[in-house]
């Protein structure tokens, strides 16, 4: 566990950062050194750290978009699930082996649209505190955490997430299935790329490899698709997983979004940027179960109503599996001038 120096405080730990190499793999749950972002992470105080990441200025999947963006939402999200599950092991003392479980995160970005053109490799700033954690006999159970996140000295956005710890053994009996065999994983999932998917364009996407909807049925307040599981893409299923993780729960709402944003307004997926969202997980999305995403145009469940004069979009998503809701999701839109 990290010693903490009370006196270090943010503006100096933050000076600190570097940026010369990426924290080891295992620390953040990644098997490709090319998928590591996070670079440096330091205590503050017993509840608050800062971390730092570098943004690639090219990216299979992070930069494959039909319009240019300075930085993709997503990529922003995970560099701070690397921040957080970063700091759970080399602050917070988790073992490697811990299992994570997602309750519900937001990510909220005034100021994405400040940001200029990435030329380069990008560097990003992560303020963290984190609050109501749970201690069971010594090990981190459950915290919750407040990201403040900034690029070049100007503010970009914040991010909220809540999460549980459990230990490798109770996973086990948690994930287990009485007289079914054992779960499979998403290396089981690495077929080629399978008919009925998404025109790319219509999801903001260039190269039909990271498009995961399929036969997506598009009504004027409703898109209804299938996921696709993409065991075999290098960003979505790093490594061997027994469900769909919620970063791939994002990306499929992401693009039923623009979908719906489509069809709503007219407007191309191209004109649409992502400036917020909020999702919470109530169980998880099995990869052997065909799962749905609903997603519907009007509000947003923050307020923002769809199509509006404004040039903003909101869709409600579910994520619905074998008669149940794995997870719900808000994501907010607005179109680029």
């Amino acid at each position: 566990m990290t010693a903490v120096v009370e006196s270090d405080g943010v503006e100096a730990a933050l000076s600190r950062l570097g940026f010369e190499r990426t924290v080891p793999r295992g620390l953040v749950h990644r098997r490709a050194l090319s998928e590591v972002f996070l670079t440096d992470s330091r205590m503050v105080a017993a509840t608050s750290f800062v971390a730092a990441a570098q943004l690639p200025p090219s990216h299979a999947y992070y930069t494959d978009h039909t319009a240019a963006h300075a930085v993709d939402p997503l990529l922003l999200l995970e560099c701070c699930r690397q921040a957080e599950t970063h700091a759970v092991h080399a602050h917070f003392g988790a073992p490697i082996g811990t299992k994570f479980v997602l309750e519900s995160w937001d990510m909220d970005l005034p100021g994405a649209a400040a940001v200029g053109g990435v030329t380069g490799p990008a560097e990003l700033l992560i303020r963290a505190e984190t609050y109501d954690a749970r201690w069971v006999g010594g090990a981190l159970r459950g915290l919750g955490y407040r990201m403040r996140l900034s690029m070049d000295g100007a503010r970009v956005g914040e991010v909220t997430m809540r999460v549980k710890y459990v230990a490798d053994t109770v996973y086990g009996a948690l994930r287990g299935r009485k007289g079914s065999g054992p779960l499979p994983t998403s290396d089981a999932y690495r077929e080629p790329l399978p008919p009925g998917l998404a025109a790319p364009a219509r999801v903001g996407r260039v190269r039909a490899e990271n498009v995961i909807l399929l036969d997506p049925a598009v009504g004027e307040h409703e898109v209804r698709a299938g996921l696709r599981v993409a065991g075999g893409h290098p960003s979505l299923f790093d490594h061997a997983q027994d469900h769909v993780p919620g970063m791939v729960l994002m990306e499929a709402g992401r693009q039923a979004g623009l979908l719906a944003a489509e069809e709503s307004t007219g407007v191309p997926a191209a004109e649409w940027g992502l400036t917020g969202m909020s999702a919470a997980f109530r169980a998880y999305a099995e990869l052997d179960e065909p799962l749905v995403v609903v997603a519907r145009g009007g509000v947003d469940g923050a307020g923002d109503s769809g199509g509006d004069g404004d040039g903003l979009f909101g869709v409600r998503v579910l994520f619905e599996q074998g008669g149940r809701g794995t997870a719900e999701a808000g994501f907010r839109f607005v179109r680029r001038r």
